[in-house]
Parts: C-alpha cells; sequence; structure tokens
C-alpha cells in the first residue's frame, strides 16, 4: 500500500510542478506615463488661486512578479515628475508658481488580473506608493500693488521641499498580447498623496497617470 501510494505522489510531482510553473510568472517590462499633477491642501480656504492640474511624466522598470494564479504583487523604479499650479491670489499680491517635484518612485501593491483571453487579460491594483524627492523647482511671478515685482525660473525649492513621499495607489486596465512573451499594458492609476509635499504648509500633490507600458 505504501509502495502504490509513493508511485502515485511521484507520477504526480510533474503535474504540480506544471501548476506552480504556470501559477507563479514574472513579467518584467519598461513604462512610460503621462499624468496630470495638482496640489490640495485639507481646509483650503478662498485666498487660495488657482490650482489647477499640470502635465507631468513617469517612466522607468516595471515588474509584475506572481505568487498565486492570477495574483501579483506590482512593483517597479521609475522616476516621476509631478508638475503643480499653486498660485496665491490676495489683496495685495499676486503671485503665480508652478512647481515640479521629482521622485524615485518604488510601488508596493496588489495586482489581481483576469484568466487570459485570446486578446487581453484585464487587472485591478491597490496599494502603497513610496517615493524619494531628487529634485525640486518652481517657476514663479509676483507682483503687487505697489508695483513690485520678481520673476524666476527653474528656481531650485528643495530646502523648502519633503524628502518623502507616500501615496495610495488604485487603478485598473488591460494587459493586451501581441506575441509570445510580449505584452502591451495600458491602464489609468490614481494616484493619491497623503504626506506634505512642502515643508511649510499642509498640501499635498496627487496625480492621475495613464499607464503605458511593455511586457518582455
Amino acid at each position: 500500500m505504501k509502495n502504490r501510494f509513493c508511485v502515485l505522489i511521484i507520477s504526480l510531482l510533474p503535474l504540480f510542478a506544471k501548476a506552480q510553473e504556470e501559477a507563479k510568472t514574472t513579467q518584467l517590462g519598461f513604462t512610460v506615463s503621462p499624468n496630470l499633477g495638482w496640489l490640495s491642501t485639507p481646509g483650503s480656504n478662498s485666498n487660495e488661486g488657482d490650482r489647477s492640474p499640470r502635465v507631468g511624466i513617469s517612466y522607468g522598470v516595471i515588474a509584475d512578479l506572481g505568487f498565486a494564479r492570477n495574483y501579483f504583487f506590482g512593483t517597479g523604479f521609475t522616476l516621476t515628475r509631478i508638475n503643480s499650479r499653486d498660485d496665491i491670489s490676495a489683496e495685495n499680491v499676486t503671485n503665480k508658481r508652478i512647481n515640479s517635484l521629482q521622485y524615485i518612485e518604488v510601488p508596493l501593491t496588489l495586482k489581481l488580473k483576469s484568466n487570459e483571453g485570446q486578446m487581453a487579460r484585464f487587472y485591478g491594483q491597490f496599494g502603497l506608493g513610496t517615493g524619494i524627492k531628487v529634485r525640486a523647482t518652481q517657476d514663479y511671478e509676483y507682483r503687487d500693488t505697489d508695483g513690485n515685482t520678481a520673476s524666476g525660473n527653474n528656481v531650485n525649492i528643495s530646502d523648502d521641499t519633503n524628502i518623502f513621499r507616500l501615496s495610495l495607489i488604485a487603478g485598473a486596465g488591460a494587459e493586451w498580447n501581441i506575441g509570445r512573451n510580449l505584452n502591451i499594458q495600458t491602464g489609468v492609476t490614481f494616484n493619491n498623496g497623503f504626506t506634505n509635499a512642502f515643508t511649510n504648509d499642509d498640501s499635498k500633490n496627487s496625480y492621475v497617470a495613464l499607464n503605458l507600458g511593455v511586457f518582455f
């Protein structure tokens, strides 16, 4: 009886190995993702000026690490530029400011994918975004009612911005198979910052990104 059981186990090992190979897959690729970024401040007041979204960009390496069928750990290593407008409009002063903050970002997300179809498989993504600031600049135009004016381009504001950025990531999209080992990823991600971008106020920078990637 024991011998038969051992033979059965040995005969099933290739099937278990095949199932594990199918369930656990790793995908590596590259991404270039344009984004729309903005600033938000809890309890903001009417003195704030224009904070309309500004176009930014993110690019780098992405990875999906499978740990079970249809379940993946989504991460990567990207350079992300979040641009935002932060005008100040007061009774005697007008200050137009365009901020450009660049981060090295490493997302830590759970990615759920549908079964593979003939052309595509769909996914949902949720998790934490982590970032380290590498550059911070500002373009500004200052004017007051006394006739004083000032302006500057690419002014270094690193001392006025925080080094670390944490965010909440939520997204969805699809992977399109165009070859045996080649998939195109398209999707949309909402990256909601919940740490202060600047050291002197409670403004937080967030963005919505159009995800474009290639997995090999």
